[in-house]
């Protein structure tokens, strides 16, 4: 039963970084009102272009960081066109999806010669934290050899506590949203608060990225982010616009993938367990809309 329970915790904890940090950056552009819908492509790229950068380069780091400065500067490419030229949010959010899928696909077949699938031993990935005395430990074991960027995520969900409630800024982008002709008669410009927004948005998708290419594994596979860019989206709603919030809505997703893996194991099938995070995705989903229907007016 502990050991069960140990590898669910285990799978939860590696699931979980990818989708918190995707939340966090859908949650940091609603707080704009100007939603991130294209989290999946994002990340999905951010993917590609870490293991892209970590191949040639021989660094984890710089893929990271390639991955962070693509998606940065793509969300200004985003928020550029949708302020600019009224641009419609959810269409281009649609678009950078699809564009992902296809420029991916395209340059994984065109830089490495392969349909599918790339791995190379030149694909340096994340170190792990290993804390071998928890090995032995019931539960605790779960915890033992987990990614750098398990902690960076948690980090991540530090500092976007501290920026939406402790800086200028912050105050500036919660403000923003719900009314930004205020914001604009303080002499602030809202434009480039939603550009930082998207910037930092952007950031957080390639670390989101990276981690599902160079974290969980050392590869990069067609679509790999299989549908967690939306899941991210739906643990920013779970959240109702707050970080601790949507850090549970990870935790509440992650497990959902730790007990898919656990029922794989146990010989269901997988085509009929692998909805179980998708279903409790759409439950979850439903929950929060009545919720916000019968006793929430707003939450800003």
């Amino acid at each position: 039963m502990l050991d069960s329970l140990t590898i669910i915790i285990e799978v939860t904890i590696r699931a979980f970084p990818a989708i918190l940090m995707g939340g966090l950056a859908g949650l940091i552009t609603q707080r704009i009102k100007v939603g991130n819908l294209g989290l999946e492509g994002f990340m999905l790229i951010g993917a590609f272009v870490s293991v892209l950068g970590s191949y040639y380069s021989g660094s984890c780091w710089f893929g990271i960081f390639l991955a962070c400065l693509v998606n940065s500067l793509l969300c200004v490419f985003f928020i550029f066109f949708n302020q600019e030229f009224k641009a419609d949010n959810v269409v281009m959010s649609v678009a950078i999806n699809m564009f992902a899928l296809g420029i991916t696909k395209y340059l994984l077949s065109v830089l490495f010669g392969v349909k599918g699938a790339f791995s190379s031993p030149k694909i340096i990935g994340v170190p792990k934290i290993n804390l071998p005395f928890l090995e032995d430990i019931p539960i605790l074991a779960a915890f033992a050899h987990q990614s750098v960027l398990v902690y960076i995520s948690l980090l991540s969900l530090v500092f976007i506590q501290l920026l939406l409630f402790k800086t200028s800024l912050g105050l500036r982008i919660r403000a923003t949203g719900p009314n930004e002709m205020a914001v604009i008669t303080a002499g602030v410009s809202t434009q480039k608060v939603k550009i930082i927004t998207y910037i930092i948005s952007g950031i957080l998708c390639g670390l989101a990225g990276a981690y599902l290419s160079l974290g969980q594994l050392t590869m990069f596979t067609d679509n790999m982010t299989n549908g967690r860019g939306f899941i991210s989206m739906a643990a920013a709603n779970f959240g109702f616009g707050l970080p601790m919030g949507t850090f549970y809505g990870a935790l509440l997703f992650g497990f959902a993938d730790g007990i898919t893996m656990r029922a794989q194991l146990q010989g269901f099938p997988p085509q009929l367990v692998s909805i179980i995070p998708y279903l409790i995705t759409i439950l979850t989903l439903c929950g929060i809309g009545a919720y916000r229907k019968y006793h929430l007016k707003d939450i800003e």
